[in-house]
């Protein structure tokens, strides 16, 4: 099958979806893999890592498109690339549809196929989108830690403190793996860390392999109003899987924190759970609300994109290959029941019903479609 990886073009992106090993491995069962001229530089993985592997370099993002069966990318298709989706050939990317209209309209107009990473489930896990949840999770701690400097126009708190002094205060809302990631690293930087949790089971999890520091509790309105106005560094990690992110901090919650401090929002590719939360790049990530420094990259971990690739690539490689196993679409959805978790759109329709929902547009599952 040909396989097509195009260079991405969202702001600060750095990440490339396979490494040059992944590829190599395609190669060697059969398949074609063209490759957009430059795509892994900023990942450390020139053209030649590429072409020794056996893949095919291309200097036309338009020919990487026209040309493929599967396209697979990192984040979701940006500006121009929109008109390569009529239909073009079947996407398999980060998507987070549900935040994003324009997309999903395109898709549905050019009757698309397209499959997203943070869709494809194994039981009750995300395996594509965990990696990535893990870096973003541990930037937050190490970003937020920086932005609290007079230098950014924080308030001059050392997480740490120092000998006698206060710690500063992180509060993380969400115990999943993002939340987990980034009180682990707010912990090594000496916070005291407050993880909020609402699933009773997950509270239990989480003070059994966290160390003695990190308190997790109840996430409750008394309780996120409390800990809010303490933070010094608030982190956002609420996530349900294909659905736009809840607003659990309210504008109001947001204007209690005290001057200087600092809200990272890891949800705002889904939409965002901090009602002062929009969307920033990598050229321009901060700003201020209410007196508090907001950052909310949307596709924070491209910043890192040797380690994000490489931790990504690893895990989109076992489902690419079930992916391209049969030359029918159909058939292979129908054996693979991981990937028919993760199909957003199937010819035009689309399978997610939340999705749908946001934006009032019409449902299929995919079960009467295929």
């Amino acid at each position: 099958m040909k396989i097509g990886i195009p260079k991405e073009i969202k702001p600060g992106e750095g990440r490339i979806s396979l490494s040059p090993n992944n590829v190599e491995d395609l190669v060697k069962i059969g398949h074609d893999v063209i490759i957009e001229k430059g795509a892994g530089n900023k990942s450390g993985f020139p053209d030649e890592y590429y072409i020794k592997a056996g893949a095919k370099i291309i200097d036309s993002k338009k020919k990487i498109y026209s040309n493929s069966e599967i396209v697979v990318k990192v984040k979701e298709p940006y500006e121009e690339e929109l008109n390569y989706f009529q239909p073009g050939p079947l996407l398999f990317s980060f998507l987070h549809l549900s935040a994003n209209e324009k997309l999903t309209k395109t898709f549905v107009e050019g009757k698309s196929t397209a499959i997203a990473f943070e869709s494809v489930r194994l039981g009750d896990k995300l395996p594509i989108l965990i990696p990535m949840s893990e870096v973003a999770g541990r930037m937050s701690a190490i970003i937020g830690a920086n932005l609290l400097s007079i230098e950014y126009g924080g308030s001059g708190q050392l997480l740490g403190g120092a000998t006698g002094i206060h710690h500063g205060y992180v509060v993380i809302i969400g115990g999943g793996t993002a939340g987990k990631s980034a009180a682990l690293a707010a912990n090594g930087l000496g916070a005291h860390v407050i993880v909020l949790e609402k699933d009773i089971n997950r509270i239990r999890y989480l003070n059994d392999v966290f160390p003695d520091r990190i308190s997790v509790i109840k996430s409750n309105s008394n309780n996120l109003r409390e800990c809010v106005e303490l933070a010094n560094l608030l982190i956002g990690t609420v996530l349900i899987p294909n659905c736009r992110a809840p607003r659990i901090v309210s504008r109001e919650m947001v204007r209690s924190m005290k001057p200087g401090s600092v809200v990272i929002d890891i949800s705002i590719d889904q939409g965002g759970c901090i009602e002062t939360s929009r969307p920033t790049t990598h050229d321009n990530p901060i700003y201020t609300e209410e007196d508090v420094l907001h950052y909310c990259v949307t596709n924070m971990p491209g910043a890192y994109p040797r380690s994000s690739t490489e931790a990504l690539s690893e895990n989109i490689f076992p489902y690419l290959v079930d992916l391209v196993s049969e030359e029918d679409i159909v058939a292979t959805l129908n054996k693979h029941d991981s990937l028919k978790t993760g199909v957003n759109i199937f010819n035009g329709n689309i399978t997610i019903k939340p999705i749908a929902e946001e934006f009032n547009l019409p449902y299929k599952p995919l079960e009467e479609i295929i």
